[in-house]
């Protein structure tokens, strides 16, 4: 660690010195229609990485992959979900000895762009230098070469876990992005992670830093355009005109006024006769396309309300047996708008006539509920 952290701050100098460098060339050459935040962005990377434990770190070292997705509210400010992993080793000095494990890691991580916080521009910068911090949770598990060195004998019992882990994970990075297109950069990213000490399986009772350098790709969308300056436009030149001639003097004369009758707009009304067959208070699939215009015209006028009165054929049943099927008429009516259309029951008035009143001269035609609305 003592050999890593100076050539660490190095690089740290030379990604700010490479990004400011680069705002500075584009402060004043925004020739870029899309602003340089909000913006989404994926990106995939992959590299290495080594933990460093109590066993030589050079012996430790392993692939890595990582996946992120996020998003920039500003120029300075963004965040990102990362997951990260694949293959980690562990030793134990005491035998020489290595294992290999498999890991994953999941970070919430803030990004801020240090170089627009050393030199803002409104301009898009293709180099920039990110700050990273995040807080996460890293899983380790297969445990099988551990396993076999603790049943050999080599390892102690009370030197090694034999379940999976899972663990905090805190991470402090810096990268540095190249944008070479308006949705594509790569970029160089080196983390410090610390990590619990039951991360690589072994009790030693001291917490792990695991340091992972990584190239990769983002693809970035979702960019807002800049709004174009209006361009000035210059007035035409006026040009003097010559005086013009004096008109004879008219006599003027009075207007007649007519005064203009206005128009009375009449309410709008509407009216449905749903016919039913003989005894029945079923509506007929034919009538169905009834009920649903007088729901669409009522729908259509929300001020209006709509009466409606059931009858029965004075040629069949009796007076009691004509004046309930009338009634049940009238309810399958109002329910239909009311269940099916969406009508308030309060823009309704129900009444049924049973064979009392008989609006049509054909009988049959009397087995109807007559549905009458208006504003």
């Amino acid at each position: 660690i003592n050999y890593i952290m100076p050539n660490f701050k190095t690089l740290v100098a030379t990604l700010l010195m490479l990004g400011t460098t680069s705002v500075a060339t584009a402060q004043h050459t925004c020739t870029k229609d899309y602003k340089p935040a909000p913006y989404t962005f994926i990106g995939l990377q992959g590299g290495g990485q080594v933990t460093f434990t109590n066993y030589k770190a050079s012996k430790l070292i392993t692939p890595v992959g990582a996946f992120s997705v996020g998003h920039f509210f500003s120029p300075v400010v963004g965040t990102r979900l990362n997951v990260s992993g694949w293959k980690n080793k562990g030793g134990f000095k005491s035998v020489g000895k290595t294992y290999e494990y498999n890991y994953v890691t999941s970070n919430l991580d803030l990004m801020l762009n240090l170089s627009k916080i050393v030199m803002p521009s409104k301009c898009h910068t293709p180099l920039n230098v990110y700050l990273i911090g995040g807080v996460g949770l890293s899983y380790a598990w297969d445990n099988d070469d551990l396993n076999a060195l603790r049943n050999s004998g080599l390892v102690k019992e009370n030197m090694a876990w034999e379940d999976d882990r899972l663990v905090h994970n805190f991470r402090a990075g810096l990268q540095l992005e190249y944008a070479f297109a308006k949705h594509f950069a790569v970029n160089l990213e080196v983390d410090a992670n610390n990590l619990h000490d039951r991360f690589n399986s072994k009790a030693n009772g001291r917490g792990d830093w695991q340091l992972t350098g990584m190239v990769g790709l983002t693809y970035k969308f979702g960019f807002k355009k800049h709004k174009a300056a209006p361009v000035p436009v210059a007035p035409a030149p006026v040009k003097e005109q010559p005086a013009p001639a004096p008109k004879p003097a008219v006599v003027e004369e009075k207007p007649v006024v007519v005064e203009e009758k206005k128009e009375v707009k009449q309410p709008e009304k509407i009216r449905i006769d749903v016919f039913f067959a003989i005894n029945s208070a079923v509506i007929r699939s034919s009538e169905e396309p009834k009920v649903k215009k007088l729901a669409d015209w009522l729908n259509s006028h929300p001020e209006a309300k709509a009466d409606l009165v059931g009858y029965a054929d004075a040629g069949t049943g009796n007076a009691q047996i004509n004046r309930t099927i009338s009634e049940k008429r009238m309810k399958a009516v109002a329910d239909v708008l009311v269940q099916k259309y969406g009508i308030k029951a309060s823009r309704l008035t129900t009444g049924f006539k049973g064979d009392s009143v008989q609006p049509f001269k054909n009988n049959d035609d009397n087995r109807v509920v007559i549905s009458v609305a208006a504003e």
